[in-house]
Parts: C-alpha cells; structure tokens; sequence
C-alpha cells in the first residue's frame, strides 16, 4: 500500500533541500502539502475507474453500463434496492435458462422480494403406469394430516389437483400443464434479537413479553398487549442451484410446522430444529438462563375456559415454556411464576415505518448534525439508559428513563445539546407523567432520545471510551409504557427548542405543555399505541403557537394539535387506523386535528379525517373527507382525495384525474350517474386498516390501478411509495418474458 501521509511527496525530495526550506521556515513544505492533496484526489479517482470495471465494486450509475456489456436487459430502479445482483448473475441465468430454481433468484434479484416458484403441472392428478411407478402427489389427501391442508393453495402445498384449464391467474387457471406460478412475498421482515454491548460483551437483553390480565404464568410477546404473528427467520441459500423451501422465505410462522420440527429435534430425527438452527425462530430466557429448543413446546394457545375464568396451556414441566407463533403468546408453569421472561423472534410490517429493529442510520444522519458540531459549546451531552447498566462500563449508563431525563433536566440550559441512548428493546414501564418528569427544553436547546447503541472505542481520550454522538442506530425497539410530556421555556420573542424521538414504540402520547417549544420530530417510531387501537399520538396545548411538527417513517395515532400554528409535516408515514370495514367516510374520526396549522403531507396514508389552515400534499392517500381553511395556497399532487373534500387546486389526483379525462372523451353524453360510478369505483384498498396487523397499509391487489399506479412515475400513492411496488412487478414480468421456458404461461401470485 502506498503511504498516504500529508508530506510524502515532501520525504522524497533531497535532504539538503528539506534542510533550506526548515531554515526558511518550510514554506516549500505547505507546497508540497497541497501538492499531494490534489495527487490524492487523482489517485482516489484513479482506483475508483479501476473499481468500476467490476460490478462487485462499481458505483451504482455504472451498473447499468456493465449491463449493457453482458447484454443484460434494461429494468427499472425500485426502492433503496439495487440491480446489481442481477447484472451480476446475468451470465448464470443463461447458464440455466428456464430452470425454476433460476426463475425464483432472478425474481430476487429484479424485484427485491423473495419468491419461490411452482410447476403446477406437478401437481397435476395423474394415470401411472403399473410397470413404471413413479413418485409424486397422492390423488387423495389425509384428512389427517392438518398441515398438509393447510398449505393447499400456496407454494409448498403437496395435494394433487384435476386439471383447470382456464388461463392463469392469480385466483383460478393454475393447474394446467402449461402453467407456473411464481409466488412472492412482499412484508418485511424485522428481527428482534437478543443484545449485548458491541465491545463489552455484556448481556442487554431481549423484548419483555406484557403480562396477561389473567395471571403472571401467561404472558403476551407483544410489550403493547396486541395480538402479534410470529414471522421466520430465513436461512440464507448458499448458491443459485439451490431451491426456496419453507425455511428461506419470511413468511408468517405455523403451529404445527413449528410443532413437528421441535418433536423431531427432542427425538433425534434427522433434519428435526431446521427452524432452531443458526437462527432460531423463536428463543427464549427464563430467570436469566436461555432455554435450549428441547425446552420450547409449541401449541395453540387459544383462550378456553377453565374453573371460571380464562387460561391457557401450561408446561408439564418446569423450566420449559409454551408458545404460540400465530396468536403471539407464551404459558409458564406455576413454579416459573415469579421468574423473568425475555424473548427474541421476528415479526412482518408492510414496510419500513413504525418502530422496528431496522437499520436508521439515514433516519438519524438527518438530525444529528447540529447535535455532533465540533464547534459547538458546550460540548455534547449524552446519557444511556438500559435496564441492565450494571453490565456495561464507560460514560454515564442508567437504569431508567426516569434517571435519564432528571439528569437532562439538571443540565438543560439554552442551546444546550443532549442525546438520551437507549440502549435496548426492554420496557420501560415507569411512570413518566409526573410533573418531575416533564423533559425542559430551554431556547435554542436540543435533545433526542434516540434508540441507538452507544460503543466503547479506542480514542485519543483513552481505551473503552463512549463518544458522545457515537450511535448505532439498529436492531432494538424499546417500548415506552407511559406518556411522555414537554415543555419549552423560552420566550415568546426567542427559538424555541427542539425534542426528536427516534424509534421508540410509545405506548403513550406526547404532551406538549404550554410553554414555547420550537420543535418536535418523531421519527421511525409507532406514538399512541394500546392494545385496543390507536390512540392520541401528540397533544398541544396552548401556548406553542411557533411550533413545527415532523413525523418521518412512522405509526401515529391522533393528532391533536388545536394549539400549534406552525408547519406539521408527514412524510413516508401512517396516521390513524380504520378499525370499521367499508365505514362512511365522512363519519370517520378525525386525525389530524390543526386548524391553525400547515400540513405539508408526503408519501403518507391518513386513515381518518383532517384539519388544517393550508395543504401541500404529493403522492398520499386520505381515506377520509379533508377540511382546509385556505384553498388558494398549497396543492395537491399525485393523491387521492375524497368525495366531499375541501382542499386547494389538484394535480393528477384521483378519482378527479378520471372524472375530468371521461368528460373530455364523452361530451354530452357524460352523465351524473356515471360521474358517481367513476367516483365509487376508484377508491383506496387495503390489506389491513389495522394497526397490529403485519400488512398495515398495504395496498390490496384488488385495489385499483388508478391509485395503485397514481403516484408520480407511476408509483403507488401512499406510505408505500417509496418501495415502488409497481416498478417491482413490472421487472418481473418483463424478466420472465426472457427467462420462462418455451411454451409455459406464468403468473405472479402475492403470498403476503
């Protein structure tokens, strides 16, 4: 490696040379210092060209060109995904053209869902020959055998089928001899795990299942109190030839796959705990001691009635536990009681909103900056709360939020800089809504209580130091069981200070007292979660008239802000839920609730109605009637917007985009009657309106092109927008078209 110190090129030169020019007080040395810099930059620029000749170091705008060198064809960029699997693994795609195990990772690689796809021909009931018996599909199916039945109809179903002869669809035409099916799965997957300091080693802990209202031996693995599906953990394939099984997809878990893989495992059958291998589906600690698989029974945990009141399925024996993946619960035996409970599992999401394990670190980049200034005085201050600070060293590490936000207040002062760290995914279920803990935000004052790991590094400061600033903003979600309240004391004539709550899972809502805040931003996080449904998110009382509110990736209730008169924006978000199917929409609650406030929404799904002064809105969906005071300043771009709606001037937003196109085609003979069918017929669908189910705010395949395809660039309107879906799909037909062996018809097929 060559040596990039500052005065390299200055070691070079004789040292009669170096010698006159220390006399002369090394002038030429700053010249040679600049010198290299610029030879750095030539030589930075020179291993980049050279790193761009291979698709496995190239910039991304390079992709598409080594594309064209393989004869790749040209597809759509999608989401934060990349093409560069697929450019890659072109030439291995040809290798094995029309293979199914290449279909599904091409399907992969093009869309960024994994897939698995299905020959239906081989399901197919079939005449054998009695001299040549082959295997396959029985003609008849156990009745016995419940998991079986209940895979009929997916990717991994093992039932025999007469033939259909219609052409394929998503619902009817499959089985045919002609026809394969190419199942994908769309939610995301968000793994849980168990955490430990990333330098110390110390034990942080897992998530802490809610207590049952009817006894501490039954436990709910939702902190929240929700119903909660488990989800897989895939295990990776280790090469293009290798083919999807049950094991690698992220689907949502089933009791008796799960069931029968542990029975196997205690019995010492080969290929038993394939789910509790590298990454166990589901594991457990019981009193501080982790559980082996063996220990771990699972079974239908449904509510029956027993001497009065309501149990569950209990362990036989002590030091095991019962769980159930698809209700989201777990049994103690008696004995087990008193003792501690952590678990570690993955659960799905339509996307990468609400509060989650995911990676923020653009989420926090976006914030951080004024908070890490050099500059700035005084200096930095930080704080991390884990309920188990006992075991890690360094910096001030606290065991609650309580503690956190007293030593905070006991700081606060104006343009002070602060960042609470939590450091794990446990419950904090203290009190906070006390008049002692009200967080203060003086003028011109900043703090961000942040989920985020908090590192020992070696620095110039000493070894196993904690950096103020230093995050690692990944895998926890750490649940807040209480209100949160704030209050900014600057003057009317000052700025107000800023408060950022990034990745928290509130249970609560955020109350703003009167005072002056300047700012408050709740970022990747769900605010105003309860085991019935969303409730109040933020409250603003009077007093806050300045006062600037940025939701941004995130799960909100209500949001009652009849005291802000300053800018709310939305953006890449879902507030409110829809917990009655088809309800009038202009009975719905109201969500968003500004009157004196700008809404600036983007990217985002209201399930509810709103209020504001002014709109400015792109590419989002409002299920409900909006109220806006000031029509003639903002716009709508790319959204739907609801009959009986007052908002100011449209652009591309449906059902008007169609209304106006049917009018202009048909003239006079376009009628009011069929101006209500337009508007009926173009409406937002959803997989789930409600807030604990995986695909919360997803757009149904049933619901309509106009919105599914309304966005700009033909892109989905809604909090889904940035995933690009369509282009998603669109990639994969087109990659199809290429790679589907001769004489064979294909379809997608949405598994989740």
């Amino acid at each position: 490696m060559r040596n990039s110190a500052i005065d390299r090129l200055y070691q070079l030169l004789p040292g009669y040379i170096t010698a006159r020019d220390a006399d002369e007080g090394r002038p030429l040395l700053a010249l040679m210092q600049i010198l290299t810099r610029e030879l750095e930059l030539v030589e930075r620029d020179t291993d980049q060209l050279y790193d761009n000749w291979f698709i496995e170091t190239c910039e991304n705008w390079a992709v598409s060109y080594i594309g064209d060198l393989v004869g790749a064809r040209a597809l759509r960029e999608f989401g934060e995904g990349s093409l560069r699997a697929y450019v890659a693994n072109t030439l291995a795609y040809r290798q094995a053209k029309g293979t199914r195990v290449i279909l599904e990772q091409l399907a992969r690689d093009v869309s960024g869902w994994p897939a698995v796809a299905v020959e239906f021909f081989s399901l197919l009931q079939q005449t054998r020959n009695v001299n040549r018996q082959k295997g396959g599909v029985p003609a008849t199916m156990s009745l016995r055998d419940a998991d079986t039945a209940a895979l009929t109809g997916g990717p991994f179903e093992r039932a025999a089928h007469s033939i259909d002869v219609r052409a394929i669809g998503r619902s009817s035409g499959r089985y045919n001899i002609p026809n394969l099916g190419l199942f994908v799965w769309r939610l995301h997957n968000n793994d849980l795990p168990f955490l430990t300091d990333e330098r110390e080693g110390g034990y942080l802990g897992g998530v802490v299942p809610r207590v049952a209202p009817h006894g501490a031996g039954y436990r709910l693995l939702d902190p929240v109190g929700r119903p909660l599906r488990l989800f897989n953990r895939p295990r990776t394939e280790q090469s293009l030839e290798q083919s999807s099984t049950d094991a690698s997809v992220p689907g949502p878990l089933r009791r008796r796959r799960i069931a029968a893989d542990l029975e196997a495992l205690r019995a010492g059958t080969p290929g038993g705990g394939l789910f509790f291998r590298t990454r166990p589906v589901f594991a457990a600690r019981l009193g501080g001691v982790s559980l082996r698989p063996e220990q771990l029974h699972c079974c239908n945990l449904a509510d029956r009635q027993q001497g009065g009141g309501v149990s569950w399925t209990r362990p036989a024996v002590a030091g095991t536990i019962n769980f159930d993946p698809e209700l989201g619960r777990l049994s103690l035996h008696a004995d087990d009681e008193g003792k501690t409970v952590e678990v570690s599992y993955a659960f799905g999401s339509a996307g990468e909103f609400g509060a989650g394990p995911g990676d923020r670190r653009a989420s926090v980049a976006d914030w951080i900056g004024p908070f890490a200034d050099p500059e700035a005085q005084p200096p930095l201050w930080q704080v991390g709360g884990t309920r188990r600070s006992e075991a890690l060293a360094g910096q001030t590490i606290v065991a609650s939020l309580v503690e956190a936000i007293a030593l905070w207040n006991a700081e606060a002062a104006p343009g002070r800089r602060g960042i609470i760290a939590v450091l794990d995914s446990a419950s904090y279920d203290e009190d906070l809504s006390g008049a002692a803990q009200t967080i203060i935000i003086p003028q011109g004052a900043m703090l961000a209580i942040v989920a985020a790991g908090w590192p020992l590094r070696d620095t110039a400061a000493g070894p196993g130091h904690r950096k103020a600033g230093d995050l690692i903003p990944a895998g926890r979600r750490p649940h807040v069981a209480s209100d949160l309240k704030v209050r900014g004391t600057a003057k009317a004539d000052e700025t107000g200070g800023t408060l950022i709550l990034d990745g928290l899972l509130l249970e609560g809502r955020v109350r703003v007292l009167a005072g002056q805040l300047g700012r408050l931003e709740l970022r990747c996080g769900t605010f105003g979660a309860a085991a019935e449904a969303l409730g109040d998110a933020v409250t603003v009382t009077t007093g806050n008239a300045g006062l600037g509110l940025r939701i941004e990736r995130s799960i909100c209730g209500r949001l009652g802000l009849a005291g802000a008169a300053g800018t709310v924006e939305i953006v890449d978000s879902v507030v409110g839920e829809d917990r009655v199917a088809d309800g009038n929409p202009a009975a719905a609650p109201v969500v968003v609730d500004a009157p004196a406030a700008d809404l600036a929404v983007e990217r985002s799904t209201l399930f509810g109605r709103s209020i504001g002064r002014s709109l400015a809105a792109s590419d989002s969906l409002f299920t409900a009637p909006l109220e806006i005071a000031r029509r003639q300043a903002g716009y709508m771009r790319f959204s739907y917007v609801p009959p009986g709606s007052r908002v100011p001037r449209r652009f591309h937003c449906a059902p008007e985009l169609q209304v106006s196109e049917a009018k202009e085609r048909l003239g006079a003979a376009f009628t009011a009657e069929m101006e209500t069918t337009i508007r009926r017929s173009i409406r937002p669908v959803f997989s789930a309106t409600l807030a604990e189910e995986p695909a919360f705010g997803q757009l149904a395949q049933r619901c309509p092109s106009e919105i599914a395809e309304g966005g700009e660039g033909r892109t989905e309107m809604g909090a889904l927008n940035r995933l690009r879906n369509p282009q998603r799909l669109a990639n994969l037909r087109d990659a199809l078209s290429e790679y589907l062996p001769f004489g064979l018809s294909a379809d997608v097929i949405f598994e989740s």
